[in-house]
């Protein structure tokens, strides 16, 4: 079953005990303390997966944990850490974590390329034992540490699908046949509205060295960009996809030929009118029927007046298939790949794993919340030069400057970061 939404909870490991111990030997009157410390706690990481097309592993099993740390031991033994847990996921899907308020999520990652992963839970500290506490006034300590909890949250996972081409039609246009064709997926074939109950997506082998994928979309209808039909459910499906194939059955009257195209054009302005802004293409589909040739030229007329660059192909015999897929491969050279997903330009997670949030506190002052690049610049003279450029190569090293484009921080605009402030260049 595909699911492409799904609420979890997930507990990463907490810290072992530490312990209260003496060394006990033969003819050593007075031992010392030897307790010690527990061990970390397993941490959750999120793993993006291109094996996996669906969140379903998800559907039954809502509950995560990783493993505890092991109590610390006499002999200053450390506890041994508590096993990771890695949960694999879709490649596409984006993270957010649920706030105190039930109707509210923070976005936390998008883990948009294979094999990208995401620390989602830390595990809590191991407690100290009583060596730790040796001290020359107290030699004897008896004091040790209970290991610290580890991490619990609830996430909503979303996944939209990353393929570089979408296939986007109303129902029985032919897109679940057209992908059969051109590449290794097997999706159901029908001939009744709604065949394609879920997006599927196939590789498509174009060349020794060159292939792509393609993603099957379930067919649009007239409101769906308003809920009707399968249609919105599934059109953010489409947001991800590099380049959009409109796919128009020739076969009916010439009439419907147009309202085709115009119900899909409409229909995804009305979810995201940026989606129309993606480089298009159009094939008019099934000429291999006899009324679908003689809707050829007044096809042809209305593609053109529409501005989109057009084909005439048949998915069932293959015509006209082999210059599509060379326009695609050329095309997809000069599109760039799929950004990282940014919610409201608010949180990033860099592959550091770093939280960086940037706060506009006026029209050009910005502070950077980010509480290890705060903790050195709360220690450095920034009236020093080889302090300032220190600075600046750290912004690099993590990405802050790459997070302050997104915010339109321009040269002049006050930066906040920890207790400093100064002037960006």
């Amino acid at each position: 079953m595909f699911i492409d939404e799904v609420e979890i909870k997930v507990k990463a490991g907490n810290g072992g005990k530490g312990v209260i111990s003496f060394r006990r030997e033969k003819y050593v009157s007075k031992g010392g303390p030897d307790g010690g410390s527990g061990g970390k706690g397993g941490d959750i990481y999120l793993v993006a997966d291109e094996d996996l097309s669906s969140l379903s592993q998800f559907q039954f099993h809502k509950f995560f944990k990783a493993g505890d740390g092991f109590n610390g031991e006499g002999k200053n033994k450390t506890g041994k850490s508590g096993e990771n847990l890695y949960l694999h996921v879709p490649i596409g899907t984006l993270v957010y974590e649920k706030l105190a308020s039930e109707k509210q999520y923070r976005f936390v990652v998008d883990l948009y390329s294979n094999g990208i992963s995401s620390l989602i839970a830390k595990g809590g500290k191991g407690g100290r034992g009583n060596a730790f506490f040796t001290t020359s006034i107290s030699q004897s300590p008896r004091i040790a540490e209970d290991g610290e909890e580890g991490e619990e949250k609830y996430l909503y996972l979303e996944l939209k699908l990353i393929a570089d081409v979408g296939i986007v039609g109303l129902p029985n246009t032919g897109k679940s046949t057209l992908l059969s064709s051109i590449s290794n997926a097997k999706p159901k074939i029908g001939d009744y509205a709604f065949t394609t109950l879920y997006p599927v997506i196939g590789r498509v082998k174009y060349s020794l060295r060159e292939d792509f994928t393609v993603a099957d979309l379930p067919g649009i209808i007239k409101g769906a960009g308003e809920g009707k039909g399968l249609g919105f459910k599934f059109l953010r499906h489409i947001e991800r996809c590099r380049m959009l194939l409109f796919l128009v059955d020739l076969s009916l009257q010439s009439y419907e030929v147009k309202n085709l195209l115009d119900t899909i054009l409409s229909e995804l302005k009305n979810y995201n009118e940026k989606l129309v802004e993606k480089s298009v293409i159009v094939c008019g589909n099934k000429i291999d029927l006899p009324q679908a040739k003689e809707n050829i030229e007044y096809a042809k007329k209305y593609f053109e007046e529409a501005g989109f660059k057009y084909f005439f192909i048949s998915g069932k015999t293959k015509e006209g298939i082999d210059e599509v897929l060379k326009y695609i491969s050329l095309s997809l050279k000069n599109i760039p790949l799929s950004e990282p997903f940014i919610r409201e330009k608010d949180t990033l997670y860099t592959l550091k794993q770093a939280i960086i949030r940037v706060e506009k506190v006026s029209e050009h002052n910005f502070k950077v919340h980010f509480k290890e690049l705060e903790r050195i610049v709360n220690a450095t003279d920034l009236s020093y030069t080889e302090s300032r450029k220190y600075l600046f190569k750290l912004f690099k090293k993590y990405n802050v400057d790459e997070v302050l484009k997104l915010h339109n921080v321009a040269e002049g605009d006050i930066v906040e970061v920890g207790e400093k402030k100064f002037e960006w260049l």
